[in-house]
């Protein structure tokens, strides 16, 4: 009788393991593809402030910049990075 609850409390210890396991597993993954994410953000909004302080000194704009390419449409740049698009609309004139 003892060894049958003994075997039943080791199972149920390790379903909750694995649980808290996977959890863990799962979170940090997460966490990294946000940090990611969050750095090619950061990224991408620095390569812009860079593109639009060339474009104010009249500097010759290069179609990379940082590993982005840059494509000017209709008043917008924008910024392509590994089947990534970031969109950034420019308001106003140079001055």
């Amino acid at each position: 009788m003892k060894r049958g609850f003994l075997l039943l409390d080791v199972v149920v210890g390790m379903c909750i393991a694995c649980a808290v396991a996977g959890v863990v597993f799962f979170w940090t993954k997460n966490q990294k593809n946000m940090m990611e994410r969050l750095y090619l953000l950061d990224l991408a909004h620095r390569t812009i402030v860079n593109v639009l302080v060339r474009d104010l000194v009249s500097l010759q704009n290069e179609v990379s910049l940082n590993g982005f390419e840059s494509v000017r449409r209709d008043g917008k740049i924008v910024l392509k990075f590994n089947n990534q698009l970031f969109l950034y609309e420019v308001e106003g004139d140079k001055r």
